[in-house]
């Protein structure tokens, strides 16, 4: 009867054991996985000049099967549509200036009333009116309000923020990336908004607006918006 319970408890204690294995092996496959998915999903993040490979990249489309024979939503329709989108976040809020592509998303910036300052970056469906938030700075590098995709929104009132790059030295940087990326005959002016965190700027040629870029206010790393297209009216709120 006693060889009978001890053999018992050995079967119980190898159950167990191998139980313990097979967690213990899930749970360090699981955090390497993890690990390799985080590396991988890094954005393309440009540095005075020198980028690092990552997912970002290509157009954005909301809704890159749209039927072609449906007619876009004009300006002021979008307007109005961001406009009441903001109203869901209180009052400080309002649009700054709208960027219509040819074959994209629209691009919104929006900024506080108080202060002018930069608060977020929005795109919108121009054929269904869909808002989301933009990926890249407004996403990684917003010290206060930060969109997250999907549509959720979080928002630090009591965020403090100063900025170690001040906005002329991100101009020069920015504006020594474009000569040395794209080509002397394009520029980066002194326009644009600071943002809690970084600032976004235009990028010019022959005295038009082709496309921005941002520069992060903290560490002067410039971020490369290649995913917009071709630019067709930009529309200056305030």
């Amino acid at each position: 009867m006693e060889k009978e319970d001890e053999d018992m408890r050995n079967k119980h204690q190898l159950v167990w054991g191998m139980i313990l294995f097979v967690s213990i092996a899930v749970l360090i496959g699981s955090s390497i996985w993890l690990f390799l998915f985080a590396k991988s999903a890094e954005p393309v993040v440009y540095n005075q000049g020198y980028y690092n490979s990552g997912m970002m990249g290509g157009r954005v489309n909301s809704n890159q099967n749209q039927n072609s024979g449906n007619e876009k939503l004009t300006p002021d329709q979008i307007l109005s549509d961001v406009e009441n989108y903001l109203k869901g976040y209180g009052n400080n809020l309002q649009v700054a200036d709208i960027f219509v592509f040819k074959d994209a998303d629209y691009y919104v910036s929006v900024e506080e009333k108080d202060t002018g300052t930069g608060a977020m970056e929005i795109l919108v469906n121009p054929y269904t009116g869909q808002i989301y938030p933009e990926p890249g700075p407004n996403m990684r590098w917003n010290e206060k309000y930060s969109m997250m995709m999907g549509g959720s929104f979080r928002y630090n009132a009591n965020a403090t923020y100063t900025a170690k790059v001040k906005q002329t030295e991100a101009v020069k940087i920015a504006d020594d990336f474009v000569k040395n990326q794209l080509g002397e005959g394009y520029s980066v002016p002194g326009e644009g908004h600071a943002f809690y965190g970084y600032y976004t700027f235009y990028i010019k040629k022959d005295d038009k607006v082709i496309g921005m870029l941002s520069v992060n206010g903290l560490t002067g790393k410039v971020w490369y918006r290649d995913w917009h297209g071709e630019l067709e009216q930009v529309i200056s709120e305030h």
